[in-house]
């Protein structure tokens, strides 16, 4: 039997997941409406502070999927409203317009994120069952959008994502560690940061939309997954590599303001759960991400 072409409403349509999600959907032969802030890369733009017309288009469109990555995804707190009304206010929009279009709906994916995870007390992989305690804004929000998607699940057919760290090709260097560092070394520019000496779980971004894109085709509503690689590195590793595969060396230096006394040494997850659900994820090695992120910095500047 023929895999069912699905009408998918994709929010943060124009990011560093969307993007390629969109294509990989189209792809596999589903209608995709994507949307997005750029109206010149997504079907339309609407912004989640006002999510009016996200839950409108919604009703027009009449989706047999959702998959909903629109936020904030940031740690600055420096607007704590935008923050929380994007993450949670905007989500409860969306699925409270879905509710009214349930009949049409196989599948909801919100896309939530380890930070709403306790710090470990140990280097043991987490799974989905690890203590919750989100330690900044940004996982507060998304633990508050998961209790309101709780809400609704009695309704829709929600799964809800965990996504640990990601990095790839096009991903904000001012937001997120991983591209800060290839940037740097890419430029040539001396870089400030936190506590090298700890471990973290970082995927390719390829590895994230392949199991969005199998999520859709084989939905799994009701279920809580990780998406790792189940792997833990160093951070001084990641800039060991940016070094060799640029081929130039910067200075790097530890300010003692981003160093957190109370940092984890290790935060890892499990992926068993996901991959028992839909099968082994490809899973590039960090030094082919890295060497993906140098030539395509290389040939922006």
């Amino acid at each position: 039997m023929a895999p069912r072409s699905e009408r998918v409403l994709l929010t943060g349509g124009d990011g560093f997941t969307g993007a390629p999600l969109a294509q990989a959907l189209r792809d596999d032969g589903h209608d995709v409406i994507t949307v997005g802030r750029d109206a010149g890369v997504c079907d339309y733009a609407a912004e989640l502070l006002e999510p009016e017309p996200i839950a409108d288009l919604v009703e027009r469109i009449r989706p047999t999927a959702i998959v909903h990555l629109a936020a904030i995804a940031s740690t600055v707190d420096d607007n704590l409203h935008a923050l929380y009304t994007i993450n949670v206010a905007g989500t409860a929009a969306l699925l409270g317009a879905a509710r009214r279009s349930k009949d049409a709906l196989s599948s909801i994916i919100l896309a939530s994120s380890a930070k709403v995870y306790a710090p470990p007390v140990s280097d043991t992989p987490m799974d989905e069952t690890a203590p919750l305690g989100p330690f900044d804004h940004y996982g507060a929000s998304k633990l508050a959008m998961e209790h309101v998607a709780r809400l609704f699940a009695p309704d829709l057919p929600i799964t809800v994502v965990r996504p640990f760290n990601y990095t790839g090709p096009g991903q904000d260097a001012r937001s997120f560690f991983a591209p800060k560092i290839v940037s740097a070394f890419v430029r040539g520019e001396s870089l400030r940061v936190g506590n090298l000496d700890v471990a973290r779980d970082f995927s390719d971004v390829s590895s994230v939309v392949e199991a969005y894109r199998r999520l859709v085709a084989a939905p799994q509503p009701g279920q809580t997954f990780n998406m790792c690689s189940g792997q833990a590195v160093v951070l001084t590793e990641l800039v060991r590599l940016a070094r060799e595969v640029s081929g130039n060396d910067v200075a790097i230096s530890v300010d003692p303001r981003f160093v957190r006394a109370d940092e984890p040494k290790t935060i890892v997850g499990s992926s068993a759960k996901l991959e028992a659900a839909i099968g082994v994820l490809p899973r590039p090695a960090l030094r082919e991400t890295i060497e993906r992120m140098v030539q395509s910095m290389a040939s922006a500047r």
